[in-house]
């Protein structure tokens, strides 16, 4: 909760429909160049750094993966604390030839260094731990609630308190 999470993601130069992630860095970032690429990831406060085959590895600015539903809007928040990151979706998710999930969320930098700085082994835990995203995915499949839908139906969600799937 107070350490945050980057994401971390290889993304080729074009689209890659065979990828979860799909989008190439020109796409993801409207670049027709890698300047214009590099000047939106400035925007982004994230790292990057391109590879031999012109594919991009992107590492984001920490956020965080807990926050409280106290952000002002129209809607009244519930002050309650959210699971609001995608980090399931990353882990379980972001396979590809040039992409591995477990290495595709890692802690954010302070609490990376902490780590590295007791452990021997501190290169690799700074990744999240398999069995806390199991974990994580139980929960979300115990509390999962299910619509059934007829011609017409419109549901409205709060995407800050509620995740969501199709």
């Amino acid at each position: 909760e107070d350490c945050g999470v980057q994401y971390v993601r290889y993304m080729p130069e074009y689209d890659d429909p065979t990828s979860a992630i799909g989008r190439g860095w020109r796409s993801t970032f409207q670049a027709n160049d890698r300047a214009s690429a590099e000047e939106a990831l400035v925007q982004l406060g994230s790292s990057w750094e391109w590879q031999a085959d012109g594919s991009l590895k992107t590492v984001t600015a920490s956020v965080p993966a807990i926050r409280t539903d106290d952000q002002p809007t129209d809607a009244k928040r519930t002050g309650e604390k959210t699971f609001f990151n995608s980090v399931v979706a990353a882990y379980t998710g972001w396979n590809d030839s040039r992409n591995d999930g477990s290495k595709a969320v890692q802690l954010g930098p302070e609490r990376s260094k902490d780590i590295q700085a007791g452990n021997k082994d501190g290169e690799e835990s700074v990744y999240l731990d398999g069995a806390a995203i199991a974990a994580a995915v139980r929960v979300m499949d115990e509390v999962c609630v299910a619509f059934s839908w007829r011609a017409g139906d419109i549901l409205l969600l709060d995407n800050r308190t509620v995740m969501h799937a199709r």
